[in-house]
């Protein structure tokens, strides 16, 4: 004797299905829109991607150095937001340029005058560049800093828009490398900062 299922379980187990299935879509859909997002955020701080250079001007004459300038070049597609300077000599960090000198031991008689900008707390536009230090007013000077220069290093913590940041290192010879930091803060404390 055959036993007669009842319609309403089938309707129910039916419908029962079907919410299950339209679940797995809209998880599914929803996954899918999260991927696109996370893929557009991508696009996006990639079209704001600062990246920052230090570059050095020299001019001889008749091999002697006239003159030395850094330029600070922000090479990227967005903003760069400047969060921390560090200046090394011999890896003992220094306050400022008068200080880099000292360490340095540079001779009374040449002079430590400068003409510098600010740099740390500053924003960088795409595209922009500036002299940060010039040595122009003493050739001297210039060519004391040129002959020590593999001893000093220097260090610019930077960040985007969207908060990613990285840090320049610029080493001997002028090589500049740039790692991208997994923190949101700059690895350079207070005490280590290079205030001009």
């Amino acid at each position: 004797m055959k036993k007669k299922i009842d319609p309403n379980l089938l309707i129910a187990i039916g419908v029962l299905i079907a919410s299950f299935s339209a679940l797995f879509v809209y998880m599914k859909q929803a996954s899918i829109m999260s991927q696109q997002t996370e893929i557009l955020l991508e696009q996006t701080k990639a079209n704001a991607w600062p990246r920052i250079s230090v570059e050095s001007d020299l001019q001889w004459n008749d091999k002697s150095l006239e003159f030395l300038k850094l330029k600070i070049h922000n090479k990227g597609t967005g903003p760069a937001l400047i969060e921390g300077v560090r200046i090394t000599y011999n890896g003992k960090h220094t306050s400022n340029w008068v200080d880099l000198f000292e360490e340095m031991k540079l001779p009374d008689s040449i002079s430590n005058s400068i003409s510098n900008k600010n740099v740390y707390n500053s924003v960088l536009s795409a595209n922009e560049n500036f002299y940060w230090v010039q040595l122009i007013n003493d050739p001297n000077l210039a060519k004391w800093v040129y002959d020590n220069r593999n001893k000093i290093m220097i260090e610019i913590c930077y960040k985007s828009v969207f908060d990613d940041y990285w840090l320049l290192k610029v080493v001997e010879n002028g090589y500049n490398s740039i790692e991208k930091l997994e923190t949101k803060k700059s690895p350079i404390s207070l005490e280590e900062m290079f205030k001009q």
